[in-house]
This record gives C-alpha cells, sequence and structure tokens, in this order.
C-alpha cells in the first residue's frame, strides 16, 4: 500500500535539478552498467523493428536510443522539460531523430493525449512508475489503456527488498537511535522511501515488492510475459569489479550469470530493480 501522495511539480523540478546526471547514472559504477545491460536484453527481445513504441517517463534517452537501433518508431515522453531537451539532443548526437514521431512534455498518470490502443509497446523503464506514489493505479491504467490488445507493456521500477538485502550493512549501520530504527522499519513497511536529493529537491519514491508489481498488471486482465531482477548477482558488490573489469573473458561469463539469475523465478525481489514485461488482454 502506497501512503505518500504524488506531487508532479516536485517531480518534475528533482528531475530538471537532476538534469545530465540522469544520463550519466547509467554508466557510473559496474552495477549500474550491469543494470543497463539487463534492461536492454529484455528491452531486445519486446522492441522489434517497425514497433510502434510509446516511451512514457523517458528521461534523457538511454533506452529511446536503443529501441531506435532496434528499428522501432518512437513517441516519447516525459514530465520533466530539461530530461526532454537532454533526450533530443542525445537521439540526435546518435543520428536517429527520424525514428522519433514526437517528443511530449507528459506525466504517466494522464495520456489522454494517446489514443487509445494505439501502441504496439508501451516502455515505462527507469523507476518512473516508483516516482508517482498513490497514484500508482491511474499511471497502470493509463499504461495499459494506450497499448493495444495483445502488445507489451514494459515497466521497471526500485525493489524494496532488493535494495534492503543490497543495502543492509549501510543501513544497520545508520540506525544508532531507536527513532531512526522506527523510521526505517516503516521505511521498509510501506516501501515509501523518502529524502533523495538532487540540489535543494527532495524526492519520495516507492520500493516495490514483486507480488504487489505483478498484482497491478493480473487487474488490468494483462499477463505476464516475461520478469527479470535487475542486478541480482551484482548488487553491492563492490570486490567483483576490479576483477571483472581487468578480465574481459570473466567479465563476460559474469553477465552470462547474471541475466539468467536475474530471470529466475526466485531472485526478481531480489535485485535492486524489477522488470516486467506483460501482454494486455485480447
Amino acid at each position: 500500500m502506497v501512503a505518500a501522495g504524488y506531487d508532479p511539480d516536485t517531480t518534475r523540478s528533482f528531475y530538471n535539478s537532476w538534469g545530465s546526471r540522469e544520463w550519466d547514472r547509467l554508466e557510473s559504477s559496474f552495477e549500474n552498467e550491469v543494470n543497463y545491460a539487463v534492461h536492454k536484453s529484455v528491452l531486445a527481445e519486446f522492441v522489434k523493428p517497425g514497433d510502434e513504441v510509446l516511451e512514457a517517463g523517458a528521461g534523457p534517452g538511454r533506452f529511446t536510443i536503443e529501441m531506435a537501433r532496434a528499428g522501432a518508431d518512437l513517441t516519447v515522453c516525459d514530465l520533466s522539460d530539461v530530461q526532454l531537451a537532454i533526450n533530443r539532443e542525445k537521439v540526435a548526437e546518435a543520428g536517429l531523430t527520424e525514428r522519433v514521431r514526437a517528443w511530449h512534455e507528459a506525466d504517466i498518470v494522464d495520456l489522454s493525449r494517446f489514443r487509445t490502443a494505439s501502441f504496439d509497446v508501451v516502455v515505462c523503464a527507469g523507476s518512473v512508475l516508483s516516482c508517482v506514489l498513490d497514484r500508482v493505479p491511474d499511471a497502470m491504467d493509463e499504461l495499459v489503456r494506450v497499448c493495444r490488445p495483445g502488445g507489451a507493456i514494459v515497466v521497471s521500477v526500485t525493489s524494496r527488498y532488493g535494495y534492503l538485502r543490497a543495502g543492509l550493512s549501510q543501513i544497520l549501520g545508520l540506525i544508532d537511535s531507536k527513532e531512526q530504527l522506527t523510521a526505517i522499519d516503516d521505511a521498509v513497511g510501506t516501501g515509501d522511501i523518502a529524502g533523495v536529493r538532487a540540489e535543494t529537491e527532495l524526492l519520495t519514491t516507492h520500493f516495490f515488492s514483486w507480488p504487489e508489481l505483478k498484482q497491478l498488471f493480473l487487474e488490468r486482465d494483462c499477463s505476464i510475459a516475461a520478469a527479470s531482477a535487475s542486478n541480482f548477482l551484482s548488487a553491492d558488490s563492490p570486490e567483483l569489479t576490479d576483477r571483472l573489469l581487468a578480465d574481459p573473458d570473466l567479465k563476460e561469463a559474469f553477465m552470462r550469470w547474471e541475466l539468467a539469475a536475474c530471470r529466475s523465478e526466485g531472485a526478481i525481489d531480489g535485485g535492486t530493480h524489477m522488470i516486467a514485461v506483460a501482454r494486455r488482454g485480447e
């Protein structure tokens, strides 16, 4: 149950302040590189040449570029005008502008500018759903509505228990009072994590469990086509990084193991993120 209330102005201000760091984030650490690779593997499976794709909450364009390179025709939207501007710039630098039909400043809780059943694939990756808090049901209604029957809806969210697992030693080290323990206990219980900072902007986001995310699709007459953790083996494992980066063969093998582990049913709740792909009912 999401407790916090969604404020789009706060979210827009946060990502406007965050700026180009959102583009840099997925290459800022080994863990984030793995996260990026897992997302790309799922998109490559479900986004095909000629697909009409809505990318909702597209951010600065990492996934936009990947899907454009795959031959999809994209409609891009984001709440942040700054992120949209970066997206346009990065797509142009990649020479892929002709693959994007339009860029829209739009909120995923209201996609009314787009016709019902007008896209083959709807993508909402990068924890966008984690930001809309109590409006998650509205966002899910819209993502499903604009997808054609039988089409694919791809979403990724931050994982409550995966983040807890990955950061447990650090989290426990922060607790030096009964009040702090209560606050962290409440955050684990609700999944609502407050205090994410960009410059002077603070954001609350919701961390999901897999049963919670799956149920959102099942309630909307969708079937689950695929599910994956992201960063199951690699989460909070800095001791791996130097060895892997120094040995390309070892790094390649590790990525095979990571991708397989992330798709294992028992691992879905255990990575820092979860990716779900659903098919809209006919």
